[in-house]
């Protein structure tokens, strides 16, 4: 066992203590570390505490970082995310920085449970938390289906829904591969490509084509129309797990950082930012929907949309493949499916509070769970005999239109936490929370380590002094 390991399980954190996961570094500098503080334990804040982190090593300085989030890692709109990891628009058109973000995602992925296989060496102390959430006992949301894998890549597939959609795959597959044949065929790309619906249903039994895809099929025109469009190497990530192994690879890099490195974790609700800057020296907001109950909406602009997803139980060995969609199926392991979601564009500060396992007995529950049902057997047919979990919501930031598309933010506010510094902030992923988290994470822990905010892309970056 590495010195590391050893070292982590010697701070293993014992049940009834306190639910702060510390790893302190060893080494023999005096350097007063730098402290950070990370609001937000979703994609963006983890990511970030984990870039923060190893960017310090990488500049051999100290630096203490604490993730706040009242409801634990992935404890808001990232728990309930489909976690179908891929580059394309509904089109079949590529990103913005599609591709780029999904090595970058891969990567911590990797790292990621690279760390959860280290740790479950030295901490026999787990639980298997049933929904996802957080044991004060253990400090730290473990996940479920722990002998399930963190992510796997069983591919994607997006079916045609409509003839129109079915042609616009199919020039957009021959655009890729007339613009640059070389690029298309390189070991990096997606090996993304269009199957016909007889193709598409070997993958995903049980799927039903509408009339008019099956006859533009059978036309055989000079385009061609697509059954779907289809991504062998798409992965489909179980977000909690995976957020919850990446912060225990932020405690393995601190364990490696110079004397003072630290990443902790706290369990508390943010609801002055100003406060922060009497204990911290930087500040980033990754709070996704709640960042409007901290700083002005001018200052971060992005649109509030609630919506439920199911957990559902499928038939075993009925669905391996992902399904994009209006309606996503995404086979998370052997014993669930998460299906979803519904729109919800009336989503307000508070709803995004009790973000989680909702009440399917309640009204509203029982509501959603009727229009989830219904969008499934639209998506997937054989869903209609799968059993229902749970019922979970989430409320997410989406980010304004650009000439890019839909790009997330990141930069600092306009306005300054009582009159001192200017809070850092990534905010607005909307639906592309897993493509983009990681490169965010990237540029914005460069720019706050080297003070330095064109570390982040013009595309992104929101920086209007007062």
């Amino acid at each position: 066992m590495c010195d590391c390991m050893t070292a982590l399980a010697s701070r293993a954190v014992a049940p009834g203590a306190r639910a702060d996961v510390r790893c302190r570094a060893h080494g023999g500098s005096n350097a007063v570390p730098r402290k950070t503080a990370v609001v937000g334990a979703g994609f963006a804040g983890v990511a970030l505490a984990f870039e923060l982190l190893e960017g310090a090593n990488a500049r051999g300085t100290a630096l203490d970082v604490t993730l706040i989030d009242a409801r634990g890692i992935a404890g808001g709109a990232s728990g309930v995310a489909a976690g179908l990891l891929h580059p394309y628009t509904p089109r079949g058109k590529v990103i913005w920085r599609g591709r780029e973000g999904v090595a970058a995602a891969k990567r911590l992925i990797s790292l990621a449970v690279k760390a959860e296989d280290a740790l479950d060496v030295v901490l026999n102390a787990r639980c298997d938390d049933a929904d996802g959430g957080w044991r004060d006992s253990v400090g730290r949301n473990t996940g479920e289906r722990r002998n399930d894998a963190v992510a796997r890549a069983p591919g994607i597939v997006r079916p045609a829904r409509s003839a129109k959609q079915g042609v616009d795959f199919r020039r957009a597959f021959n655009a890729r591969r007339v613009a640059d044949i070389e690029a298309f065929k390189d070991d990096d790309d997606d090996g993304a490509t269009c199957l016909t619906t007889a193709e598409t249903l070997a993958l995903c039994p049980g799927l039903v084509f509408t009339e008019d895809v099956l006859e533009a099929e059978a036309r055989a025109d000079d385009v061609g129309c697509a059954g779907a469009l289809y991504m062998p190497r798409g992965v489909v990530v179980d977000a909690p797990r995976y957020l919850s192994a990446l912060w225990d690879a932020c405690s393995i890099v601190a364990s490696r950082g110079v004397a003072g490195t630290r990443a902790m974790f706290r369990t508390a609700t943010v609801d002055n930012v100003e406060a922060l800057y009497d204990e911290f020296d930087d500040v980033c907001l990754c709070c996704g929907a709640a960042v409007h109950a901290l700083v002005n909406a001018d200052d971060v602009p992005v649109q509030l949309q609630g919506g439920h997803v199911l957990v559902m139980k499928p038939d075993d060995g009925a669905l391996t493949t992902g399904i994009l969609g209006t309606t996503y199926v995404a086979p998370l392991g052997t014993s669930r499916a998460m299906v979803g979601p519904t729109k919800e564009y009336d989503a307000t500060v508070e709803d995004a509070r009790r973000a989680g396992v909702a009440d399917r007995a309640s009204t509203r529950g029982a509501r959603a769970e009727s229009a989830l049902r219904d969008l499934a057997l639209r998506a997937y047919a054989p869903t209609s005999a799968w059993d229902v979990v749970q019922l979970k919501y989430g409320v997410r930031a989406n980010p304004p239109r650009s000439p890019a598309g839909a790009l997330p933010l990141a930069g600092r506010t306009k306005t300054r936490a009582g009159g001192r510094r200017r809070p850092w902030f990534v905010a607005g992923l909307g639906a592309r929370g897993l493509v983009y988290h990681a490169l965010l994470a990237r540029w914005v822990a460069d720019a706050m380590l080297d003070d330095d905010i064109t570390a982040i892309p013009e595309d992104v970056r929101r920086d209007s002094a007062p």
